[in-house]
């Protein structure tokens, strides 16, 4: 099976290539896209331009997906700045992770009263995450960025699994 890479997100939508984005804009830009691929406007094509229709169709949703969430359009910066950047700094130092081990076991074990004092720290750590991302990102650190947007796991899932409880 040939691998295709998928389309650069930034070129499908148009859009330059950064993290501060606005949303309403990406999400104009996306419904003005995706109305242009609607199958009704392509009824009378032949079957070759409804495939490539279909296929435009696909990559604007997919773009989409990516684009409307800060971290997966972190992740296609970094990929696209400096490919394989994400893979070479998976290794996360080692007292972050006790760290994170830690936190992991408070969201396990909290009881509402710690749930609503777990949640601000939370958001906290992830504005936190994101805004290291963004200045290393800018500084042209892809590899520090590489490993914040590693460690913005650990404080996501964290938050995911508080979310859960509730």
């Amino acid at each position: 099976m040939i691998h295709v890479p998928a389309p650069d997100p930034f070129t499908v939508f148009g859009l330059p290539k950064s993290m501060d984005l606005d949303e309403r804009a990406i999400e104009q830009r996306y419904l003005k896209l995706s109305r242009e691929c609607h199958p009704d406007l392509h009824r009378s094509q032949e079957t070759g331009d409804c495939i490539a229709v279909l296929q435009r169709a696909a990559e604007i949703n997919d773009a989409w997906k990516l684009l409307r969430d800060p971290w997966l359009r972190a992740k296609a910066l970094l990929e696209l700045a400096s490919p394989g950047v994400l893979e070479r700094n998976k290794k996360l130092d080692p007292m972050f992770l006790a760290d994170a081990l830690e936190l992991a076991e408070e969201v396990a074990f909290a009881d509402r009263t710690a749930t609503d004092k777990l949640r601000p720290r939370l958001e906290r750590a992830l504005a936190d995450d994101l805004q290291a991302l963004r200045t290393a990102m800018d500084g042209g650190d892809f590899d520090a960025a590489a490993r914040r947007f590693h460690a913005s796991h650990y404080h996501r899932k964290a938050l995911r699994d508080l979310d859960a409880k509730s």
